[in-house]
């Protein structure tokens, strides 16, 4: 049992994208004098296992480490997972106390790291950064570095008059979650009763003090009957920038995902009508125009901005390539400087690798795929299978639907004609 524990080890610490199936049966061969056909076996039975639960992902190649990569154009700091909601839909399974977090000395010391490295952007998020109570500090100090933009996310529910002014006086921009147009809707998905009057409380009070916030939606089955009354409701407070998401099915929003999550067909109609009130909606749009007319070249990148100009830390300091994918391990600025992070990631330069021959299923042959390039990557590593085909994209679902219905076909036919 002993031996079987160390060839797992082993194996896992030899799938970091820098090695080939051939060669990592090769070192186990070696390691523990087995035969290739019994290595084969347990290998390839092991990945397999690891693959379907979402474990590891798989590529036909590995790493080819990517020289004089340009800094990112903004970096998402998960600066702690503490949060006072429990939010129905949240990415995020743990909000406790976070031992591991990073200190204020550490965050000021990686934040001159950034600045001097050339990122433009930061943007602070969690958890709910107001969590923190050296938050301003950070804020303060962050403001100073020169970045080109500073933001932060939050619930809303923590603001006061003192905290809108030092966040004006810190020229922070700011984006504030707002899930419904009534107490009842929104504090069923934030888990917390009131949250909904503190939240707006706390949009007035960053009005009052000449800060423009954003608000942010994320439309489930809950509230997607609501959306038009939200965004009246965002219209009577004077809100200029609102935003519309669908769920990012990642820890909580995963385990509740089938009371939660939209069918592909229901987010294609609510973008539909948020193109009419133009309202921003990440998601497929696109696709409501006719497909670009262009040749595929499948050697393209298959990822998105993720790993590319954009990146995210966590609260422990683990440098991923997007902030929704909580719970994956990157490289930690305790043990390196950002920028040697973002040069030399194993992980980062794992994603600046995927191509669209990567892409696997309907997305595959789909005339937009040089576009979306299979959908969002965290989305389908939640699902299962990074480089699987996109579970929210209705074009996708209709491919799938065709392909089905054409199989069904054929079994009938030759049913007929036996």
């Amino acid at each position: 049992m002993v031996a079987i524990r160390f060839m797992v080890d082993l194996t896992l610490e030899l799938c970091d994208g820098t090695h080939t199936l051939e060669e990592i049966l090769d070192m186990v061969i070696r390691e523990f004098n087995k035969t290739k056909e019994g290595t084969l076996n347990y290998v390839t039975v092991l990945l397999d296992k690891m693959y379907r639960v979402g474990m590891i992902a798989w590529r036909q190649e590995k790493i080819d480490f990517k020289k004089n990569w340009p800094p990112p154009s903004i970096v998402v700091w998960n600066i702690t997972g503490e949060c006072n909601l429990r939010c129905f839909h949240c990415h995020n399974f743990n909000k406790k106390n976070h031992i591991n977090e990073l200190s204020t000395a550490e965050i000021k010391s990686s934040l001159n790291e950034i600045a001097s490295y050339g990122v433009e952007e930061i943007s602070f998020s969690g958890g709910e950064p107001f969590m923190r109570n050296d938050f301003l500090d950070i804020a303060h100090y962050t403001a100073g570095l020169g970045f080109k933009s500073v933001s932060v996310a939050t619930n809303g529910t923590l603001i006061n008059r003192d905290i809108a002014k030092q966040l004006k006086r810190a020229n922070m921009d700011v984006f504030v979650s707002i899930d419904g147009d009534v107490a009842e809707i929104h504090d069923s998905m934030r888990g917390i009763k009131g949250a909904f009057d503190q939240a707006i409380h706390g949009i007035k009070l960053f009005q009052e003090e000449g800060i423009d916030p954003l608000v942010l939606t994320t439309a489930t089955k809950l509230n997607i009957e609501r959306i038009p009354q939200i965004i009246q409701l965002m219209e009577e407070l004077g809100v200029k920038k609102h935003s519309v998401q669908c769920l990012l099915p990642m820890g909580f929003g995963k385990k509740n995902a089938e009371k939660l999550r939209l069918k592909s067909s229901r987010i294609k109609s609510l973008v539909k009508y948020l193109e009419s009130e133009n309202i921003t909606g990440t998601s497929y749009y696109y696709t409501l125009e006719p497909p670009p007319e262009q040749t595929i070249d499948l050697t393209w990148s298959g990822a998105c901005r993720a790993a590319h100009s954009y990146c995210s830390i966590t609260p422990e300091g683990n440098v991923v390539p997007c902030n929704f994918f909580w719970g994956m391990n990157g490289e930690n600025l305790h043990d390196h400087t950002f920028a040697w992070i973002w040069e030399n990631s194993k992980l980062l330069n794992y994603f600046r690798n995927i191509q669209l021959k990567d892409i696997k299923g309907v997305c595959r042959d789909c005339k937009w795929l040089g576009r979306c390039r299979g959908g969002c990557k965290a989305e389908n590593y939640a699902y299962g299978d990074i480089f699987g085909s996109s579970q929210s994209c209705w074009v996708a679902d209709e491919m799938r639907q065709n392909t089905a219905q054409r199989r069904e076909c054929e079994v009938k036919t030759v049913y007929d004609i036996g």
